[in-house]
């Protein structure tokens, strides 16, 4: 894996916290690293690192418009590796030898693989199959057989198809499960003979996991404790750890699935047990800064991956490696109705390196080395000090740009005609 090699880089959309860490980190090491934009504010809009922002339809509107406009500027463009951010892997896999002809280097697995992992359903059934350790959870067909599942509380119940916060809630009694069955995207599952999971809560630190395959063998590992809540369930703080049964139940998915490229999971640390159980499959690498500080060296092995190269044995992270988002932290203290005097506090304590901030390293928005983040902290800041309730047009309730909607997922699975 050549350490001195410079390439060009396109990332498949611009607008989300691990596009922009990628970019950081892509950045550092000298790449030219142009973006599928689709219009906005977004975590790289003031970076110096991009070279190129090239427009694009949002994917969660209409993910096959995104593609179209991608495989145009693959055509026009000659980029080295395509990295894609966040669950355009999703809708690249569903093409993914066409988009192989288009661009040199690109690492994605086989749809069949993806939708195992993507739909959370069939990620319930994968872990069960392969006796990886999971909340006991259950799979139903109906509101009738949801509201009784009472003996699950406190649970949470999931729609097969969700990023985030966004398609998951927090039943804790029987009328909460009531309220959950009548929102308008449980009852569209059901209505079109989907299962919706009710997963009981397991209490005890989350386990931010990040891995990466080559052709189904385990060759990139990070784990890190979310230290700190974020705005809508993301981490504002985090911190390094290792957990080594952890790297033998990537090895067995991996296998099992045949996984070519970035995969992530989260997991809660079972205070009660200390088992590692795995709550959520993602197909893509998430937010890999604390990564780099820690020394796993994901994205360079990305990169080597996506070309072909061989990349070497996995790298062993240090623990304790603390990284933090100050844009996560004022966001999350608006969320929770704190007013003016907790944001102050915060920047201050961010910019006195006191608290959590204390030898933490800015992983978001790393100002030091690409000051325009600056800007877009101080404009948030300066939102949430005159009216911290502007936090839900910051943080917004739909989906955001880069994500895949239940909509989307339809889209892609349909047959090929």
């Amino acid at each position: 894996m050549p350490d001195q090699a410079r390439y060009r880089v396109l990332l498949t959309e611009s607008s989300s916290a691990s596009a922009r860490e990628v970019l950081t980190v892509l950045g550092r090491q000298g790449h030219r690293v142009d973006v599928m934009d689709s219009g906005g504010l977004s975590f790289t809009r003031y970076s110096r690192w991009v070279r190129r922002r090239h427009r694009a339809p949002a994917f969660a509107a209409d993910p096959l418009a995104h593609l179209d406009a991608l495989r145009h500027v693959l055509r026009e463009h000659p980029y080295d590796v395509l990295l894609p951010t966040h669950e355009q892997l999703v809708a690249i896999a569903r093409h993914r030898d066409e988009f192989a002809g288009l661009v040199p280097g690109l690492a994605v697995p086989r749809f069949a693989a993806v939708r195992r992992v993507q739909d959370k359903a069939d990620a319930v059934r994968l872990l069960a199959d392969l006796g990886l350790p999971q909340p006991d959870t259950l799979l139903v067909r109906g509101p009738g057989e949801l509201v009784a599942r009472a003996e699950q509380l406190p649970a949470y119940v999931k729609v097969p198809v969700a990023t985030g916060s966004r398609g998951v809630w927090l039943a804790a009694d029987e009328a909460a499960l009531g309220r959950i069955a009548d929102d308008p995207a449980v009852r569209e599952v059901f209505a079109g003979g989907g299962e919706v999971l009710v997963q009981r809560r397991v209490t005890g630190p989350l386990v931010m996991v990040q891995a990466l395959f080559r052709h189904g063998t385990l060759v990139g590992l990070h784990t890190a404790l979310r230290r700190r809540e974020g705005v809508q369930g993301s981490a504002s703080a985090k911190e390094s750890v290792v957990l080594p049964d952890v790297a033998k139940h990537l090895a067995r998915l991996g296998a099992a699935l045949d996984w070519h490229g970035p995969l992530s999971l989260d997991a809660v640390v079972d205070e009660g047990s200390g088992e590692v159980r795995y709550i959520d499959l993602n197909p893509r690498l998430v937010e890999p800064v604390n990564a780099e500080l820690a020394g796993a060296d994901l994205v360079r092995r990305w990169l080597a991956v996506s070309l072909g190269e061989q990349v070497g044995p996995i790298a062993e992270p240090r623990p304790g490696v603390r990284t933090h988002m100050l844009l996560m932290a004022l966001v999350r203290h608006a969320e929770l109705g704190r007013g003016r005097r907790h944001l102050l506090g915060e920047l201050t304590r961010a910019v006195t390196q006191r608290g959590w901030y204390t030898h933490s390293h800015e992983e978001l928005l790393p100002i030091g080395d690409d000051p325009g983040g600056a800007l877009l902290v101080g404009v948030v800041a300066a939102c949430l000090l005159v009216s911290p309730g502007l936090w839900r047009r910051l943080a917004g309730s739909g989906a955001p740009p880069h994500a895949l909607t239940a909509d989307g997922w339809r889209q892609l699975t349909r047959p090929v005609s």
